[in-house]
C-alpha cells in the first residue's frame, strides 16, 4: 500500500498563553499543501509471538529508530486499541517535506499513517472517534489536523479544530527553504512565554482568505526565528519583492511560502529561478 502524506502550511499562527502542562494555547488555520511525503507500507502476521516493525528511508536524516512518528503512532494504536494479533510492518518512507521546516512532515506521516491503520483494522470511527484523536494527540499536537486533511481553523494545541469549506488559496504556492532546520523545542522557549500572558483569538470567525485583513495570519515565531536566521527574513522580503501577494514563515518555521496571484505567473517564476540559483530548498506547491 502506497500512503500519500501530505504538508502543511500555516495561515497565522497566534501563541494565545501558556498552559498548566507545559504545553501552549494557540489559534492557526491549517492548510495542506501538494508536497507528499510517501509512504510504503505492508503488514502481515509476523508468525511469532511479538510483532515487528522494519522502518528504511532513502534519507540519511530520517531517524529509523523509536523517535521516529511513524514507530510512535503504530505503537500507541496497537496499545490504545489493544491488538492481540502479532504482524510483521515493513515500512519505506520516502521523505519529501524538509525535517524541521514547519510544515508538519513527521506529523502527517504519523496522522497519514493513523488514517490507514484505522481502515485497515476495520476499527468504528463513529465509535471509536476520541480515542482515535487521543491516539493521534500523543504523538504530536498537530497530528490530529493530518487525519482530516482539509482546512481547519484549530485551537488549544491545534487538536480543537474547525474545518472550513470556504477556506481556498486561489494562488500559486512557492515554498521555499535556506537548508535551515529550526528546532519547534526552542522557537517555543524562545517566546519567554510566562503563564500571566493572554492573547485574544483573532481568527475564530474567519471562514475565508481574504487578504485586505492580512494583518490578522501574522506568525508569532517569526521575530525570534528571523532573530536567529536572519537569511529566513530575507527570504521573505525577497518573496515579497519578486510580486507574492503574502508571505509567511510557516509553523515555527524553517520554511516560508509566498502566495502569487495566478495572474502573476512572471513573478512566481522569477522567485523560483532565484532561490533555486541559490541552492534552496525550493518547491511548487500548486
Amino acid at each position: 500500500m502506497i500512503i500519500k502524506a501530505p504538508a502543511k502550511i500555516n495561515l497565522g499562527l497566534r501563541i494565545l498563553n501558556k498552559r498548566d502542562d507545559g504545553f501552549h494555547n494557540l489559534e492557526t488555520i491549517f492548510y495542506p499543501v501538494k508536497l507528499f511525503d510517501t509512504i510504503n507500507i505492508s503488514i502481515v502476521p509476523s508468525g511469532s509471538d511479538m510483532n515487528s516493525i522494519i522502518l528504511k528511508s532513502e534519507k540519511h536524516s530520517v531517524p529509523l529508530a523509536k523517535t521516529n512518528t511513524l514507530i510512535k503512532v503504530i505503537e500507541a494504536f496497537f496499545k490504545n486499541f489493544k491488538i492481540r494479533d502479532t504482524y510483521l510492518i515493513n515500512i519505506f518512507l520516502e521523505k519529501n517535506i524538509p525535517i524541521g521546516g514547519g510544515l508538519g512532515g513527521g506529523s502527517s506521516d504519523a496522522g497519514s499513517l493513523l488514517r490507514y491503520l484505522v481502515n485497515f483494522f476495520k476499527i468504528d470511527i463513529n465509535l471509536n472517534r476520541k480515542l482515535i484523536m487521543d491516539t493521534a494527540l500523543a504523538v504530536g499536537s498537530d497530528v490530529p489536523f493530518f487525519l482530516i486533511q482539509k482546512p481547519c481553523y484549530a485551537t488549544g494545541r491545534g487538536e480543537k479544530m474547525k474545518i472550513l469549506n470556504n477556506f481556498v488559496l486561489d494562488y500559486d504556492v512557492l515554498l521555499v527553504n535556506p537548508n535551515r532546520h529550526v528546532a519547534t523545542k526552542w522557537a517555543y522557549e524562545s517566546l519567554n512565554f510566562d503563564e500571566s500572558m493572554n492573547k485574544e483569538t483573532i481568527l475564530a470567525g474567519v471562514e475565508e482568505f481574504d487578504l485586505s485583513r492580512r494583518e490578522i495570519y501574522v506568525n508569532d515565531f517569526e521575530k525570534v526565528v528571523f532573530d536567529k536566521y536572519p537569511e529566513l527574513a530575507e527570504v521573505k522580503s525577497s518573496l515579497l519583492e519578486c510580486g507574492a501577494a503574502f508571505a509567511s514563515l510557516s509553523g515555527s518555521g524553517a520554511v516560508l511560502y509566498g502566495l502569487f496571484s495566478k495572474e502573476d505567473s512572471a513573478g512566481f517564476r522569477k522567485a523560483r529561478r532565484l532561490f533555486q540559483s541559490s541552492g534552496y530548498f525550493v518547491f511548487p506547491a500548486v
